[in-house]
């Protein structure tokens, strides 16, 4: 088994890969992982590597973030950081809807990359 990083290059053609950069996964460009179940199959193959990859380029911070876009009780404390974003992951309500923003996040940074390249 590759790289997701890899998986989603060759899903996504250069064409296909400027639409999801510019307009996002939200707006159907994300053709081949519309829909929730495909994304979490991902998620439960790749979450490493989706992590790693999203939080080298946006920060364990967007990860704490959209956690709490999805319901995480757990907040920023401005006098010191209490909670590491994985326990702000684990608080979240919604697990699947926030896993599943994280891998068309993902599929996004990777679209973007792949559109550079070019």
């Amino acid at each position: 088994m590759g790289t997701l990083v890899e998986l989603i290059k060759e899903t996504y053609d250069h064409k296909a890969c400027l639409e999801i950069a510019s307009s996002g996964c939200s707006d159907g460009a994300c053709t081949r992982h519309n829909y929730q179940a495909d994304t979490l199959l991902l998620y439960m193959s790749y979450s490493d590597e989706i992590i790693k990859y999203t939080s080298e380029r946006l920060g364990y911070n967007f990860l704490s973030n959209l956690a709490r876009d999805f319901g995480s009780p757990l907040k920023d404390n401005k006098d010191q950081d209490n909670f590491s974003w994985q326990e702000v992951v684990s608080a979240c309500p919604n697990k699947d809807d926030y896993k599943h923003a994280l891998v068309w996040k993902f599929i996004e940074l990777v679209a973007k990359e792949k559109s550079l390249d070019h």
